[in-house]
């Protein structure tokens, strides 16, 4: 019964995650602003900020189905002028799935120039660009099944390929196949303060530049085969935040994503409440619920406290999947911290001199 339900599972992942297996995706997609958008490097009011996101999926069905953690650093460091600057930061991700253990990791960094298009900085229009070194490798390769293996009742020949060197960037006898390749995406982004009480975010990344070959298996004109690269993938994403009142706020969001042949649209509604204690800062307690079209509902939870932001995730799946994993979707944490260090002012000591 177990290897009919894993078998579906499979099944159902070939028809609608295409781009699960392909790229990592989040459900709190705003708090991986680096894997998002490149452009958003540097974005936002501070010295630095570091966080990280973890996302667990399918293991209702599949031991390790998908396990991604990912971290990130980014800083505001230069002033151009005296109202442009420039960010640069730093990602990194490693997503592991299957009980072949297929595991992609990735250095990357990045960097953006922000524009202030008015005096007061209140709309600023951003271009980043990130660059690193991603690698891909099956862990456990001998609990692979191909057809042939299937149908003949003996070790698959791919399996022997790889163990006799035959694979990607494993050597001889080696049992981890790997490859590895150069990643470059490039990002757009604009943001506007349109009152005292509200703002938008508005941005783009076209990632995967360079179509950089990911396959394990080379071939002397596997150049000219399209099937063996990676393709572009189209990031677009917007966000909108409205004070209603001193304690209450609402921050609707969308996030589209494209890599060939798959598609994926998310919606969600965040909505905020500010407790005031009589003593110590205020805390924001954050909720909502989301979207993913054709895929799974999702149950939204954060807190607000002086620079920390904290976010929990649960996707409810809604589509044929549930029939496996009993609407057991993806379940995620992240956090961030944005640090604020200020110089301290130097003042000059005056000598008063009264008149006599």
């Amino acid at each position: 019964m177990k290897l009919i339900k894993t078998l579906f599972f499979a099944l159902c992942l070939l028809t609608i995650g295409k781009l699960q297996a392909q790229d990592i995706h989040w459900t709190s997609y705003n708090m991986s602003p680096l894997t998002m958008n490149p452009a958003l490097t540097g974005s936002y009011e501070g010295t630095f900020r570091i966080g990280g996101i973890y996302r667990d999926q399918y293991r209702s069905v599949v031991s390790n189905a998908y396990s991604t953690p990912s971290a990130f650093v980014d800083a505001p460091i230069l002033m151009i002028g005296k109202r442009n600057w420039i960010g640069v930061g730093a990602v990194l991700f490693q997503d592991v799935a299957g009980t072949a253990k297929l595991t992609t990791s990735s250095f990357q960094l990045s960097g953006a120039f922000h524009l202030a298009m008015d005096k007061k900085s209140q709309n600023v229009l951003t271009l980043g660009a990130q660059w690193g070194q991603v690698t891909r490798k099956i862990g456990d390769f001998q609990n692979l099944t191909f057809e042939d293996g299937i149908l003949t009742g003996a070790p698959s020949q791919e399996i022997q390929r790889f163990n006799s060197g035959g694979g990607g960037g494993g050597g001889a006898g080696q049992n981890e196949p790997q490859t590895d390749y150069t990643d470059l995406s490039v990002g757009l982004l604009f943001k506007s303060k349109m009152s005292k009480t509200s703002s938008m975010e508005l941005g783009v990344s076209a990632r995967h530049l360079i179509n950089p070959e990911y396959n394990f298996i080379s071939t002397n004109n596997n150049s000219r085969n399209p099937d063996r690269r990676l393709g572009n993938r189209i990031i677009a994403h917007t966000r909108f935040d409205f004070e209603l009142t001193d304690k209450w706020s609402i921050a609707p969001t969308a996030y589209f994503t494209n890599l060939s042949p798959a598609s994926q649209f998310q919606i969600q509604g965040w909505a905020g409440y500010k407790l005031t204690p009589e003593e110590g800062e205020p805390i924001k307690l954050n909720f909502g619920l989301g979207y993913r079209a054709a895929d799974a509902g999702q149950v939204l939870l954060g807190v607000d406290y002086k620079d920390f932001r904290a976010t929990a995730a649960y996707d409810v799946t809604l589509s044929s999947l549930n029939a496996v994993n009993n609407y057991q979707g993806g379940f995620e944490i992240a956090v961030w911290y944005i640090a604020k260090i200020f110089k301290k002012p130097e003042i000059k000591p005056a000598i008063l001199c009264p008149h006599l």
